[in-house]
């Protein structure tokens, strides 16, 4: 039976990526409950899959297998869901007490389970087993290699403490960190810097392998200081990464050069300070969501900023926030600097290393149309937005990543077979490249993409037999499998930037089935066909005269 394309599909706009980069999308996947479910951090794990972890303020339902501690739902608990290198879910988890738990980060352990790090403002009670010492806690979760808990431990002061990194270290504990207000009390052995209460500093504590504290320090200037990342070094100390207000005071020993900067900290295995680094331009730095290290023994910083040409900054910005990525060597000194942006509001939130010592940005975009860096115009109103750069930040290609509604939290990571998982959160139903529909509110939500020249993709994947044909064409394309007992077959077609333009699922074909499109709509051009059963799938690229 013949079915033809919708014209409201083909709406989606197309354009040319930079350089020869053109991509494939493998597949996307949304999971979440009846509520709000915002995913945090994505994470590669050893067996080839990924782990997501965020809040999710949903009851059982949809992905989710367990209920809300919080039973009127106005609350969150941290929820951590597994899936194989398909995008397959293999499990899900719920920790959290009965009042708002915020998960920010979650790193696979040596032992194969997971380390979680976030904020508590639950007392004890649900998966809790501290009571809190004021307002938000650091909270940190222990889990076995199938999300089951092993212990759970809570850190903080009288004030305000508030986690948003967590790393486990060479000796099998871990470090973490974020920013605190308040002073000595509690797990806090030393008092605020800006006033307690007030201001923040930098708080950093070092636990063992059960959990049980060994040290803690305060790094910090007479207002405010965010720290968002840390990093083991080579020697076996720290590089805290965040963003700082406050001017020379302190343990901060440079004046800022307007608004908040980019502020760097190292410190020795016991946590005592050896130097610090200000980066920064004249309007104002945020963020340092990302810090990694390098093959050099250097650090890559990864920001958002507003400032134009003026202190450390090399580039005028390109909208009203924009990219900011920092290169240092081992003791701190700037090697280069790079900014991307378009011409509304670009924020990074993540920076990771690829295969070929390059780099791979994400974030979330209001630049609502393609200038400056970014070739796409956005879809919905605030998209994930990826950027890949060479190993000295010149950027190769980049990638809006569209839906329907709004996108937050953008996260992108390569693979272990090369190719890109890019994502985080959104309310978007149906649309771009979200082929699923929201379960309600937001959903944790990633696609992955395969990136190659269009030659190289002409046959990938090709565990089952299917032939296309005519091939090129000019209106109609019949699609042949010839499989022994066909049941099912899912059909995709895409263009070369990945875009979903038709995709349906036919079930009771039987042996050597053909399927029939009308693509007289489609404008000429490259496309890819891909057909999957329960036997595999294969992909065959086309072309429309």
């Amino acid at each position: 039976m013949k079915k033809g394309i919708s014209a409201l599909v083909l709406t989606i706009t197309l354009q040319t990526l930079s350089a020869q980069y053109f991509f494939h999308k493998q597949w996307d996947k949304r999971y979440g409950g009846t509520s709000s479910d915002g995913s945090s951090w994505i994470a590669k794990t050893n067996d080839g899959g990924i782990i997501l972890a965020g809040t999710s303020q949903s009851e059982i339902g949809g992905d989710k297998t367990q209920p809300n501690w919080d039973t009127t739902l106005q609350f969150g608990d941290y929820w951590i869901v597994k899936i194989d290198s398909d995008g397959h879910k293999e499990w899900d988890k719920r920790y959290g007490g009965t009042s708002q738990d915020n998960l920010n980060k979650i790193r696979q352990t040596f032992d194969g389970g997971y380390i979680l790090g976030g904020a508590s403002f639950s007392g004890l009670n649900g998966d809790k087993t501290q009571g809190n010492w004021g307002s938000w806690d650091y909270w940190i979760v222990k889990t076995d290699a199938l999300g089951s808990k092993e212990w759970d431990k809570r850190f903080g002061g009288t004030f305000e403490d508030y986690i948003l990194d967590i790393q486990q270290t060479t000796d099998s504990g871990y470090i973490f960190g974020g920013y605190s207000s308040s002073g000595i009390s509690g797990d806090k052995t030393e008092d605020s810097r800006g006033g307690v209460g007030f201001y923040y500093d930098y708080w950093i504590v070092k636990v063992d392998v059960n959990g049980n504290k060994e040290w803690d320090k305060r790094f910090g200037g007479n207002v405010d200081d965010f720290l968002t990342s840390i990093v083991q070094t080579k020697d076996k100390g720290y590089i805290l990464g965040g963003f700082s207000s406050s001017d020379s005071s302190g343990d901060k020993t440079q004046f800022n050069y307007g608004g908040s900067d980019i502020w760097i900290v190292k410190v020795d295995s016991i946590g005592n300070k050896l130097w610090d680094k200000r980066l920064g331009g004249n309007s104002g730095e945020y963020s340092c969501y990302s810090l990694i290290k390098t093959p050099d023994d250097g650090f890559m910083l990864g920001g958002s900023s507003y400032s134009g040409i003026s202190g450390d900054k090399t580039q005028a910005s390109w909208g009203d926030l924009d990219y900011w990525v920092v290169k240092i060597d081992s003791i701190g000194n700037k090697q280069w600097d790079k900014d991307y942006g378009g011409s509304g509001t670009d924020r990074l939130y993540s920076l990771n290393q690829t295969n070929d010592n390059g780099y791979l940005l994400a974030g979330s975009s209001m630049s609502m149309s393609a200038s400056g860096n970014k070739s796409e115009n956005n879809l919905g109103s605030r998209q994930t937005w990826v950027i890949k750069v060479n190993s000295i930040g010149n950027k190769q290609w980049d990638r809006t990543i569209f839906t329907t509604g709004s996108e937050s939290q953008g996260i992108a990571l390569q693979t272990r077979d090369g190719c890109y998982i890019m994502g985080g959160y959104t309310n978007g139903d149906i649309g771009g490249y979200k082929t699923q529909p929201s379960w309600g509110g937001e959903d944790y939500w990633i696609v992955k993409f395969c990136d190659s020249v269009v030659t190289g993709l002409n046959e990938v994947n090709n565990t089952i037999n299917i032939s296309v044909y005519p091939n090129p064409f000019a209106s109609d394309i019949s699609i042949s499998i010839q499989q022994p007992a066909l049941h099912q077959a899912t059909f995709i077609l895409t263009n070369i930037f990945g875009q979903v333009l038709y995709q349906r699922e036919e079930e009771n074909l039987g042996d050597n089935y053909t399927k029939v499109l009308d693509l007289s709509p489609l404008p000429s051009g490259i496309y890819f066909i891909q057909v999957t059963t329960t036997v595999g799938s294969s992909v065959k690229q086309i072309v429309k005269q």
